[in-house]
């Protein structure tokens, strides 16, 4: 377990998810490993966040969350992450099974390590 706290350490991660809960269990278990979190919970504001907080290691987003005017779901969000800044480490999480998107899903529930892997992975 030290292994993995010592290899995310730094790592500044934007989370976007609409329920404070599961938001609140990844800020804990991310920031217990030496990460920087911040969290949100509208795609408009996840958007604005991801420019003018930057840089990132790593954004997780969602696929609903509470709707922005112009970013309505984490698909979306990826695609305007991805114009500002191309090969922006990001991953979507849901629970709907066999969800396509260009970045990684994560199904939940998912244990802490899954995203932890996808963290370590080199650019």
């Amino acid at each position: 377990m030290n292994r993995q706290k010592s290899t995310v350490r730094n790592h500044r991660i934007l989370v976007v998810d609409d329920d404070d809960v599961l938001r609140g269990w990844l800020r804990a278990q991310l920031e217990s490993r030496g990460c920087e979190v911040w969290e949100e919970s509208q795609g408009d504001e996840a958007l604005a966040t991801y420019q003018h907080n930057g840089p990132w290691s790593f954004v997780l987003s969602d696929v609903y969350f509470y709707r922005g005017e112009k970013i309505e779901n984490g698909l979306e969000l990826v695609r305007a992450i991805t114009a500002i800044t191309p090969g922006q480490r990001m991953a979507i999480h849901t629970s709907e099974r066999d969800f396509q998107a260009p970045v990684p899903v994560l199904i939940k529930p998912y244990p802490i390590g899954r995203l932890l892997r996808l963290l370590r992975e080199p650019l």
